[in-house]
């Protein structure tokens, strides 16, 4: 892909949303990783979906969502793209994970989940997550979402690169973090999404 990130100045808005609740996360210390490798004009603000209700269509249509609901589809409208980083539970991203997905579909705002560049990081055991990103990309083809799938990032054993503070102690790790931000911030250049 050609570097056009580097062809101008720009501001490049990006939402992080970590898959996993667990205090001591993997997945929430990849996500802070990815904060501070973001190549020069690229931010990446963090969205908690610990307050998401599960997805009711009955509450939806009573109420149009519940606050949180509209929040969490509120960052996705003002970010350029947006950044999943999953745990994987029995080969499938977390239900957590899932749900905020399902709530973010049901949304005809033409800035929503359809038509947003978005990418995925993860960090696990064996596979690295490979198997829940490779779930997610199917999600996403329905969700309407443009996918950046290369070069990746799949932290496998997640363990023995974090430190018992949370703190990613594997250079390689974080230097495939930099190049897929970096080929995330071309994606979403490509794609004409960043506001000046």
């Amino acid at each position: 892909m050609v570097d056009r990130f580097m062809e101008r100045p720009t501001r490049i808005r990006v939402l992080g949303i970590s898959g996993s609740l667990r205090q001591a996360s993997f997945n929430s210390s990849l996500l802070r990783v990815a904060q501070e490798e973001v190549p020069a004009g690229m931010e990446i603000a963090v969205h908690d979906l610990a307050s998401l209700p599960f997805y009711n269509r009955d509450v939806e249509e009573e109420q149009g969502g519940p606050d949180p609901v509209a929040d969490f589809k509120t960052a996705i409208r003002e970010a350029d793209g947006v950044l999943f980083v999953t745990p994987e539970y029995n080969y499938s991203p977390s239900a957590v994970l899932k749900n905020a997905i399902d709530w973010a579909s049901r949304d005809s705002d033409p800035r929503s989940l359809f038509g947003k560049p978005v990418t995925t990081m993860g960090a696990g055991g064996f596979a690295g997550t490979a198997r829940a990103q490779m779930h997610l990309h199917n999600v996403f083809a329905e969700t309407g979402s443009y996918v950046l799938t290369k070069p990746g990032v799949y932290v496998s054993y997640a363990r023995q690169k974090f430190d018992s503070e949370g703190n990613l102690t594997d250079e390689p790790t974080r230097e495939a973090v930099r190049k897929h931000l970096k080929a995330f911030a071309n994606w979403i250049l490509l794609l004409g999404r960043p506001r000046d």
